[in-house]
């Protein structure tokens, strides 16, 4: 089936960050698994800079520097699936620099994120659980046998794997044993108390004995544990968790069982190719479905980027750290274990009222910069069109339609001296602009 403008401009609020119109035009008339291969295929997309581009700087500087980076990629980049999957991956792996306090461990993350999410979950499962920041994230820098830290263990199993309800406390007990010695370097008197954040694999402090984990009883090591979720007794619980995120984050918030198990064997099938998962939700008729679509709320950092770019903005021209914290998310510094909600976790009186803000202070610039202008020469019809457009909505809702529509007539004959800016801010808060 050929793609029309707003199955394609579906696609790139989904698998993007939104498509501006010539990027939409550009998929007009693709199959859906020719559009869909087209935004998997990352090879055009810039190489990332050295961690030294930002190592200069102070700790939270470096932070801010690199927030601007990544909404500037995010506004700049070819529309492929590449930011948007990072995104859920470091809502997934949730990992917070504000406990890290190492915004250089928070970067070679973000560095293996990229560098592993498209192939092997289990290999990106180990990069991910290996790595300093998440280790000092979840406590487990300090875990040793006869003082067991759990927090790693129950996170591991519950929020990166398996899911809630799906193991047992035993395990639990039993995982953070296995994951023992597994630790940084801390501070010794080897490197004169400067606290060292490396990795560090300490065999006297992790216990040796026998464990027994999912029913199944050995001396259980760190990496047998991620073997076990993957592809032992949990493989299937694992599939599922992780297909059911995966299509929870690209297309609705309930997706038929029936759905899920196709898309777990599919991930199973393929050796667990993040890719290929991703691959087949997008492929799912549910994605494709009237019911998808507009089901999602953009997070903050989805809506700042889509109306930067449509207004030719970069990071220099917001101070976009500031205004995404006031819209409750801050990249790098999710709220907590459980990374980012989806849908009502957007909605709240303090979130409207910081976009609110955003859109009020963003109109004056938007006229300063000859964004909708002459919409007063034009009838409320071609007014309303012309807003619509600008925002890339193929498929507006009667009821929005009207919404400008009758704003604009309103404006024209009361306030013309307003339609410079007016009509570009309330366009900010169609639904349709809010969702994707």
């Amino acid at each position: 089936m050929a793609l029309d403008r707003p199955a394609a401009a579906h696609l790139l609020r989904r698998a993007g960050m939104g498509g501006t119109n010539p990027q939409i035009a550009d998929f007009f008339g693709l199959t859906r698994a020719e559009a869909v291969d087209r935004v998997l295929d990352t090879s055009s997309n810039p190489p990332l800079p050295n961690w030294s581009q930002f190592g200069g700087l102070e700790d939270w500087q470096a932070q801010e520097a690199i927030i601007e980076w990544w909404v500037d990629r995010m506004i700049s980049a070819p529309p492929t699936i590449e930011e948007k999957l990072m995104l859920f991956l470091h809502s997934h792996f949730a990992t917070a620099r504000d406990k890290v306090e190492d915004t250089r461990l928070m970067w070679n993350q973000h560095v293996a994120l990229r560098q592993f999410g498209m192939g092997s979950f289990r290999t990106l499962l180990e990069k991910i659980s290996f790595g300093s920041a998440m280790l000092i994230y979840l406590d487990n820098e300090s875990n040793v046998a006869g003082a067991e830290q759990e927090n790693f263990a129950r996170e591991l199993m519950e929020l990166h794997t398996i899911g809630h309800g799906r193991f047992e406390e035993s395990d639990v007990v039993s995982m953070a044993r296995a994951w023992t010695g597994h630790n940084t370097v801390g501070r010794t008197r080897e490197n004169n108390w400067q606290y060292d954040p490396a990795y560090i694999f300490r065999s006297e402090e992790h216990d040796h004995g026998q464990k027994t984990l999912f029913g199944i009883t050995r001396n259980w090591d760190a990496k047998e544990t991620l073997d076990e979720l993957c592809f032992g007794v949990k493989a299937n619980e694992m599939s599922d968790f992780v297909a059911r995120k995966v299509f929870q984050f690209f297309a609705h918030t309930n997706p038929a069982q029936s759905v899920v198990d196709q898309l777990a064997a599919n991930f199973r099938a393929n050796n667990l190719n993040m890719k290929l998962l991703v691959r087949d939700v997008l492929l799912t008729d549910d994605f494709w479905s009237p019911e998808a679509r507009y089901a999602l709320v953009k997070s903050p950092v989805e809506f700042m980027v889509d109306i930067m770019r449509r207004c030719g903005m970069t990071s220099e021209d917001e101070s976009v750290r500031w205004r995404m914290s006031l819209m409750g998310m801050v990249l790098m510094d999710p709220p907590g274990v459980d990374g980012w909600g989806q849908n009502d976790y957007w909605l709240s009186t303090a979130m409207t009222w910081a976009k609110s803000n955003w859109t009020n202070n963003l109109k004056w610039r938007a006229d300063d910069r000859n964004i909708l202008q002459d919409l007063a020469d034009l009838t409320p019809d071609e007014a309303a069109d012309r807003v619509i457009h600008f925002f890339s909505i193929y498929d507006v809702s009667r009821q929005s339609r009207l919404q400008i529509r009758d704003l604009i007539e309103v404006t024209q004959r009361d306030r013309r001296w307003a339609m410079s800016y007016e009509p570009f801010a309330v366009g900010m808060f169609m639904p349709e602009v809010q969702c994707a």
